[in-house]
């Protein structure tokens, strides 16, 4: 995966109750609707994305990469994802850094989603 138009694999498989953490938002989100909003649109905010690791432990896939945000700022992002016995992702936690890119995202995400979602979830 380097660009942000190619699909997350775990995308397909967020349970319906999916709960997401991340450095972005001020609290849980959880419902997989409104987690694919947030996840799509955050990748929207990537202008590329270049994977720098991919492994497992036990029921956990950890997704590592470094992203491009257009706007001078690089963001590295570290996605854990929990499957449940079914396979199911029942929880995400997406952390980036460092900190001026944390803060652009979360800018980016309260600009294009919180139409849809409270603004006051997003840093």
């Amino acid at each position: 995966m380097t660009q942000n138009t190619q699909r997350h694999p775990f995308l397909d498989d967020l349970n319906e109750d999916v709960t997401l953490v991340s450095s972005v938002l001020r609290g849980e989100l959880t419902g997989r609707d409104q987690v694919l909003k947030v996840v799509k649109a955050a990748g929207g905010l990537y202008r590329s994305q270049t994977p720098t690791f991919l492994g497992h432990a036990d029921d956990r896939m950890f997704f590592q990469y470094e992203a491009d945000l257009g706007n001078g700022l690089t963001a590295s992002g570290m996605v854990s994802i929990i499957r449940d016995d079914n396979g199911g992702v029942s929880r995400l936690h997406i952390a980036f850094s460092p900190l001026g890119a944390v803060l652009s995202i979360a800018e980016g995400l309260k600009a294009t989603v919180s139409d849809d979602l409270d603004a006051d979830l997003f840093l």
